[in-house]
């Protein structure tokens, strides 16, 4: 009998990264998930402060009616004042514009605040997930081969 021995070289693995690096893989995608969060709620203020700058061009426009009929109210009350003659319908026409324009100025304001506060709401969520991200971040550098 003849016998021939071979020797049995086996197939070994060798894992190119390390065992816990499925974790920190994980923590990495969290870490750009966070990003992601981030710069959209980045994009959704930069929505709203143009809602706010247009809100405000449209309060400016309103205010400026409502001064306008003010002074035209009140020229006409002035005029009455003088001695002219006095013309109720135009003096209560003018009045009820002023107050009119009075309160679509207030409702404006109001509708700017509202926007403004929402804006600052946006800005504290940022600034929440950013100091929450500061925490997250991953101190692992990878070197593959």
């Amino acid at each position: 009998m003849f016998v021939v021995s071979v020797a049995a070289m086996g197939q070994t693995y060798s894992p190119k990264v390390s065992k816990d690096s499925l974790g920190i893989l994980n923590g990495k995608v969290d870490v750009v998930k966070m990003h992601i969060k981030i710069l959209e709620l980045k994009i959704k203020e930069a929505e709203e402060e143009t809602n706010v700058e247009k809100l405000r061009l449209k309060l400016m426009e309103i205010k400026g009616n409502a001064k306008e009929s003010a002074d035209k109210a009140s020229r006409n009350m002035d005029k009455t004042d003088a001695g002219s003659s006095v013309d109720l319908k135009s003096i209560a026409k003018l009045s009820k514009k002023a107050k009119s324009d009075q309160d679509d100025a207030q409702k404006a304001l109001e509708r700017y605040n509202k926007q403004i506060s929402k804006v600052e709401d946006i800005r504290t969520q940022i600034q929440g997930e950013e100091r929450k991200l500061s925490y997250k971040k991953p101190q692992v550098v990878y070197d593959y081969r």
